[in-house]
């Protein structure tokens, strides 16, 4: 049987320690670096140690590989840091950090999950749950508002066979609040009214409802109108003898469709997609009234209603966000 290779990163010949991986690959290092590190390695040596064979540094056998322990090491040396490229790397390499008690690793690589947050973030958040990262947990419960759905239970992430049912309670229940706030906004009719100035419908004295500074599908006679009816009261008649506006079909059509969308993916940038942007512009251009303003004006009413959402959204007090401390969840 072949003998073990020496790892080229930790070849020092002035080694008074050699860690033995699992898959037969020496590191020759040094316990004050190693004791200095992990109160774990400190206690260990501080122990009568048996003597390596001659003038040969002791052997440890390790349980981790050469891979962990070459992403591991590095943080505890002046070297370069290792960019780890993969969660399932960077999840052995934490999953050691944390059994040798390398409390300023642990918190490193905590922190570079963050890279993982754009494609993996159920695993970030499970990652997060389990080692009692509330910020990264929020971080990751944000990012997953825009995941419909949330995981597949055919193919769940690693981290669900320690983690308890209450972490994904916690964020289902987080994604039903910032739903529930996101069609808020946009269901919000009334708002058409003087929402968003400087647009607004005014009645006059006489009852007679103004429309010259409202948006085109509330301003339009021309074309169809749809389901939704909007009260104008009239003020200076004690709030009688108002009107009723009946937003054009296309825009009702455009908002029912936001609305049910939100419901999936309870994000601001979804009021603003091209793909339920561009079929309301299609059929407001049939009509030769709302035509020429429909595209600009839907545009901005888009972009104010996302700021609106955001601003929901970040008012949302679900459970995952008002956590201190998340021990409970793992």
């Amino acid at each position: 049987m072949a003998g073990p290779v020496v790892s080229q990163l930790f070849d020092r010949a002035d080694a008074d320690i050699v860690f033995r991986s699992s898959d037969n690959v020496d590191f020759r290092l040094h316990k004050l670096i190693l004791g200095m590190a992990s109160p774990v390695f400190s206690d260990m040596f501080s122990l009568p140690q048996p003597q390596g064979e001659g003038e040969q540094p002791q052997v440890v056998d390790v349980p981790e590989t050469a891979s962990v322990l070459e992403n591991l090491l590095p943080f505890c040396y002046p070297m370069a840091r290792p960019e780890i490229l993969h969660i399932d790397d960077l999840q052995s390499v934490l999953h050691s950090a944390e059994k040798y008690e390398m409390t300023f690793i642990s918190n490193q690589l905590l922190q570079n999950l963050r890279h993982f947050l754009p494609t993996e973030p159920l695993r970030v958040y499970s990652i997060a749950c389990l080692n009692e990262d509330a910020d990264l947990a929020r971080a990751a419960a944000k990012v997953l508002l825009g995941s419909s759905p949330l995981y597949d239970p055919h193919n769940s992430p690693p981290e669900f066979d320690r983690l308890r049912a209450t972490a994904l309670a916690k964020i289902d229940a987080y994604r039903i609040d910032c739903a529930t706030a996101a069609r808020s906004v946009v269901l919000d009719y009334d708002q058409l009214r003087s929402g968003f100035p400087p647009r607004f419908v005014s009645v006059s004295r006489k009852g007679n409802v103004d429309t010259s500074n409202a948006w085109i599908w509330l301003a339009c006679n021309s074309c169809t109108g749809g389901s939704v009816e909007i009260y104008v009261a009239n003020a200076a008649t004690g709030y009688r003898h108002g009107q009723t506006l009946t937003p054009r079909a296309w825009w009702s059509e455009y908002s029912d469709t936001v609305a049910k969308e939100l419901t999936l993916r309870p994000l601001a940038s979804v009021v603003t997609e091209t793909r339920f942007t561009r079929p309301a512009f299609d059929k407001a251009a049939k009509c030769a009234t709302c035509g020429p303003r429909a595209a600009v004006e839907l545009m901005q009413y888009a972009e104010a209603v996302a700021k609106k959402i955001e601003d929901a959204l970040s008012k949302v007090t679900s459970a995952v966000l008002l956590i201190l401390g998340i021990s409970g969840l793992i």
